[in-house]
């Protein structure tokens, strides 16, 4: 269980750390008095750090990390809604691909910053396995293929491998798997979803083409699914939840964002 350790020489009875805890564990009988740790709270704690980060004189530490370890919340960037607006109706799945390679780099940047998606009770389960090499990328949709070949209704795909066409990745350089262990929780689907959905839009903003690779992901799941973790190095007790494609944008080109209908909307008041 983590260490929950409070300076009481530096703290300044804000109270900011028992308003950010999730967990509850902090608490203070009245506001002029220094939070403690409720009796058993550390068995409870998720270590996701608000404490630390709140903390304005620096004064707590979870398991030795404390605000040194953390990032500094540039004050002078501010994050407008309209922008965020715009990626999210900006961003398209991309189905065509140059032949460009994307940087190691880039990828290294990318998922740097996606460990920051929320998961449930900060259980941080999502791994990545990354396939950034475009023969291997073709390798292994022809494993895809393997067990696309014997099911029905597949006569459009295999028709368009044996083409020379790659319906699975579409010619994507990279290709992206999350995947989580035995020890996730219930919630491991949800959590990876997030991750890979924001990994796709940092794509985006990167310059990036993406799509989800779901066809990938389906048969990742079956009854192909130990020959696929064998070939991509995962254990037999691994699970691909998500996948993305990823590469410089081909000859696909919009000169407007695409018409979407409103949601249907219930409002309880």
């Amino acid at each position: 269980m983590p260490k929950i350790s409070l300076d009481l020489n530096q703290c300044v009875q804000c109270g900011q750390c028992t308003l950010v805890c999730p967990s509850h564990i902090l608490q203070r009988p009245t506001t002029s008095d220094c939070p403690a740790c409720v009796e058993g709270g550390e068995g409870i704690c998720i270590s996701c750090y608000h404490c630390v980060a709140a903390c304005p004189v620096r004064g707590l530490t979870v398991d030795g990390v404390g605000a040194s370890e953390c990032l500094e919340d540039d004050k002078n960037i501010i994050i407008r809604f309209e922008h965020i607006a715009h990626l999210v109706r900006k961003r398209r799945s991309i189905r065509r691909y140059s032949d460009k390679p994307v940087k190691d780099q880039v990828i290294h940047q990318l998922l740097d910053v996606i460990r920051w998606a929320p998961t449930a009770k900060n259980g941080l389960p999502v791994k990545w396995v990354i396939v950034n090499n475009a023969e291997k990328v073709r390798e292994l949709a022809g494993l895809v293929m393997d067990w696309i070949k014997e099911q029905p209704k597949s006569e459009r795909l295999v028709e368009g491998w044996n083409k020379g066409y790659d319906p699975i990745f579409r010619g994507a350089p990279c290709v992206i798997g999350a995947y989580t262990d035995e020890t996730a929780s219930q919630w491991a689907t949800v959590d990876t979803a997030i991750a890979v959905e924001t990994l796709d839009l940092c794509a985006t903003a990167m310059r990036l083409g993406a799509c989800w690779a779901g066809i990938f992901v389906r048969v990742a799941q079956s009854t192909q699914k130990p020959l696929l973790n064998k070939w991509l190095g995962l254990n037999e007790t691994d699970t691909i939840h998500g996948g993305l494609m990823l590469g410089h944008t081909g000859e696909e080109a919009y000169q407007r964002i695409p018409y979407r209908p409103e949601s249907p909307k219930i409002w309880i008041r």
